[in-house]
């Protein structure tokens, strides 16, 4: 976990562009296009397997501690049977609301790479390039090439917290 709260220390962004610009400098530039997606899903999970981890870690000793656990234990339950019938259902909830919430980050973090020009190629569709591009027309009285992609993302993003928020909701056992 002393790598994690390591890696905690650092801006989302900073890591993704430096992870992004190593794996661009030992790649030819012919095969830049073509590993740009791996490249860049490498550069985000990089950044964002610090939250499941941490949340896993946490959701896993408070419910080890549980009554229903100790029950099992105490009836002769296995480990593995109590890890998978009790504990790993429990854990679920937290990691699905952090998933939504960090495939809203995600979205974010691609949009502004490409923004950047070092996420998608500019042949590949995205909302980072389309902001990026209708930017250069703004101020030229051509406002909607900026304005839709940039409703769009910020739709999208709003979009995935709100059903994040919604599994919370469902997925809270003391709400049922």
């Amino acid at each position: 976990m002393r790598i994690a709260d390591v890696m905690l220390s650092f801006p989302t962004i900073l890591v993704a562009l430096f992870v992004s610009g190593i794996v661009r400098s030992a790649l030819p530039r012919e095969m830049h296009e073509n590993a740009a997606l791996v490249v860049l899903i490498f550069a985000i999970a990089v950044t964002t397997w610090v939250q499941y981890a941490r949340t896993v870690r946490g959701s896993t000793m408070a419910e080890r501690n549980r009554e229903y656990v100790l029950a099992a234990r105490l009836a002769g339950r296995r480990s593995l049977m109590i890890i998978f019938r009790h504990v790993f259902p429990n854990v679920m909830g937290p990691v699905l609301v952090i998933a939504t919430i960090n495939l809203a980050m995600a979205i974010l973090i691609e949009a502004t790479l490409s923004f950047l020009g070092v996420g998608m190629p500019p042949t590949n569709p995205s909302l980072g390039t389309l902001i990026c591009v209708g930017n250069e027309f703004l101020f030229s009285g051509v406002w909607w090439v900026v304005i839709f992609p940039s409703l769009t993302l910020a739709v999208l993003v709003l979009s995935v917290n709100l059903l994040g928020d919604w599994l919370r909701d469902a997925l809270n056992p003391k709400l049922r």
